[in-house]
């Protein structure tokens, strides 16, 4: 859609559930889900923007990823680091709460860890990301993916089509 419209992405960390233990939890089963495939409205939009998805079996804890997010949007690092978190998330299940794991995510998205590893110990944003959090609550954002075009959110499983019309819409007004 970037090249059909001029826009830009400004992700705020959501954490689904704050509470989840930091080594995360066994991923619960969704509608239309099975143990290793995601429902087929999911598979299909993934297909249809050339992403690979697989049902992960864990959901981690995510705090660490969101604050190395905010790491990233400081560096000008936002997209890259973004969809290489998802990537390893969504392709293998890899945890991203895992330290090792997320030294690889920075590292490949041009970051430099040795940087990062010490804020990230230090609790340097975590407070950036529950600010976020809570302010993402009063805008009555419910989960994720929740979109704000234009003033206006488009919450949920949105389909391509949605979201270009939203997109769209917004551009035109």
């Amino acid at each position: 859609m970037a090249k059909e419209f001029s826009f830009q992405v400004d992700r705020k960390p959501y954490l689904l559930r704050p509470e989840r233990p930091p080594e995360g939890e066994e991923r619960r089963l969704f509608d239309g889900e099975t143990q290793t495939d995601l429902n087929a409205a999911m598979q299909e939009r993934a297909e249809g923007v050339g992403l690979i998805m697989h049902r992960p079996q864990w959901s981690p804890n995510t705090k660490r990823a969101h604050e190395a997010t905010v790491y990233a949007k400081m560096k000008g690092k936002d997209d890259e680091f973004h969809h290489l978190a998802a990537q390893a998330y969504w392709e293998t299940g890899a945890d991203i709460n895992d330290l090792g794991v997320l030294e690889g995510i920075v590292e490949a998205a041009g970051m430099d860890w040795g940087d990062l590893g010490p804020r990230l110990d230090s609790g340097e944003y975590r407070e950036t990301v529950m600010r976020e959090y809570e302010a993402a609550k009063q805008k009555n954002v419910e989960g994720t993916p929740t979109y704000m075009i234009a003033g206006e959110l488009l919450k949920g499983d949105v389909s391509i089509d949605d979201l270009r019309e939203a997109i769209k819409s917004a551009s035109a007004g």
